[in-house]
């Protein structure tokens, strides 16, 4: 009797401990005055070489089961994001393509910490491999307000950033 109730003193103590630590200490995962910018999303780069019409020799050298009118490399360029928050880059990365011929698409995740407040955010996206310029634009005005998780994303079909 005596070790059922040592038992379940123990068991008590344990559950307590617990109950106690899932709520103390507290933990705030962001400060009073900051909110987060997300950026999440998946895009193919342009292919590295255009596709090209083969001749019949090059045909009737190929072997008969891969014979095909025309020849498309399957690389894809690497795809470079920026993003500016009143000028100031909080985001830029070179993303390679995946897959074993790079020739997936290059899947971007990330949060960045930033003061609430007003912002001009710039979001820039070149997947051509031409170094200088962006392929796709977007600047936006937009309050962040403390503890908000502003998400941008992109939209494949359409071709255009979403700011959410």
């Amino acid at each position: 009797m005596r070790r059922f109730f040592g038992q379940l003193i123990t068991y008590a103590a344990f559950a307590a401990g617990i109950g106690l630590f899932s709520v103390w200490p507290d933990y705030r995962m962001l400060g009073d005055d900051e909110a987060i910018v997300s950026i999440t999303f998946s895009h193919a780069a342009k292919r590295v070489g255009e596709c090209r019409q083969l001749t019949p020799a090059e045909i009737s050298e190929l072997p008969p089961n891969m014979r095909k009118p025309n020849s498309c490399p399957r690389e894809r360029h690497p795809m470079y994001l920026e993003i500016r928050a009143n000028g100031e880059i909080i985001f830029a990365e070179t993303l390679l393509p995946s897959g074993m011929w790079s020739d997936g698409k290059a899947n971007v995740y990330n949060r960045t910490r930033i003061k609430a407040g007003d912002y001009r955010l710039f979001i820039g996206m070149n997947d051509s491999g031409d170094q200088g310029r962006f392929d796709y634009e977007l600047s936006v005005e937009t309050e962040i307000e403390s503890g908000q998780n502003l998400v941008i994303g992109f939209d494949g079909s359409s071709n255009t950033f979403l700011v959410e």
